[in-house]
């Protein structure tokens, strides 16, 4: 019997089983990471569903006594959002809805000429709209801010991303607004009389007969906004774009236009204008 050759075989064979001894451990520790993760993922999951529900609670938990306790759910949502940015959708509806539900709807809520409670803006929805404002709008998914028909005088949106948001007939008389971002925002009937919309971005947004009287909208940007019979009376557009502009039938008289561009801007031969053209530079249908 030739012993070398035995000897060559049964290492071979012994070489062959470890292989497959190594192969079996390494698809059951592969199937053991992945139970694990699975598990983990549930987990998470489950830690991320009791989040969520014990923060809708706080929130609603109604009277002067919970106010803290509604704050307290207002943040955490703000957190969940940021752990969880596929709840980020969800959260947003649902903070938005908390301020629906928080203040007074506009009496007889048709636009200009609406009354409002005068009393200032609680500090939980106060809250709850300075989240939705900071929030990262790239987890918003489909997700749109509805605050439509709401009483929101003297608001604190300053800097808000309000992107797409839905305003109509929103009461936010006197609120400081200075650089939001309201791009494709909805303002139909809107009362922002008196607003501070410095350096706002208003680029597309519907601002059909909105209330924009003795508003500051200084360098806003309003290119292809849609302010058909709005009412700009006193307002100050420093230095505002508003190109490509739609004004048909608005009110424009004594609003200061230094510096304004006007170009392009849309039937502004029904424009009533007053003063401080001079310096405005004018379109084509003045």
């Amino acid at each position: 019997m030739n012993w070398t050759a035995i000897t060559s075989a049964v290492t071979v064979v012994t070489a062959v089983g470890a292989l497959i001894f190594t192969g079996l451990s390494l698809n059951a520790t592969r199937d053991q990471v992945g139970i694990a993760q699975a598990q983990n993922a549930v987990a998470e999951q489950g830690q991320v569903t009791d989040r969520y529900s014990k923060a809708v609670e706080q929130i609603g938990q109604r009277g002067d006594d919970h106010l803290q306790v509604r704050l307290g759910g207002v943040y955490a949502l703000e957190r969940l959002a940021r752990d969880s940015p596929r709840d980020q959708p969800t959260i947003i509806e649902v903070l938005s809805a908390f301020v629906r539900t928080s203040v007074e709807t506009p009496v007889e809520a048709q636009g200009p000429g609406a009354a409002c409670p005068q009393r200032p803006v609680a500090p939980d929805v106060q809250a709850a709209l300075t989240v939705l404002g900071r929030r990262d709008a790239t987890h918003d998914g489909n997700a749109h801010i509805d605050l439509a028909n709401t009483c929101l005088d003297k608001v604190d949106l300053t800097g808000a991303n309000l992107v797409g948001a839905n305003l109509v007939r929103t009461h936010m008389s006197g609120a400081a607004m200075e650089f939001a971002d309201l791009r494709d925002a909805v303002l139909t009937r809107a009362n922002l009389a008196g607003a501070k919309l410095s350096g706002a971005n208003l680029l597309n947004a519907r601002l059909l007969r909105v209330d924009l009287s003795k508003a500051a909208l200084g360098e806003a940007r309003l290119e292809n906004a849609n302010l058909i019979e709005a009412l700009l009376q006193g307002a100050s557009l420093y230095a505002a774009h508003l190109n490509g502009a739609l004004l048909s039938g608005a009110d424009l008289s004594r609003a200061d236009f230094s510096g304004a561009d006007l170009t392009d801007v849309d039937h502004l031969r029904a424009v009533t204008v007053e003063t401080h053209k001079d310096q405005a530079t004018i379109g084509a249908w003045w």
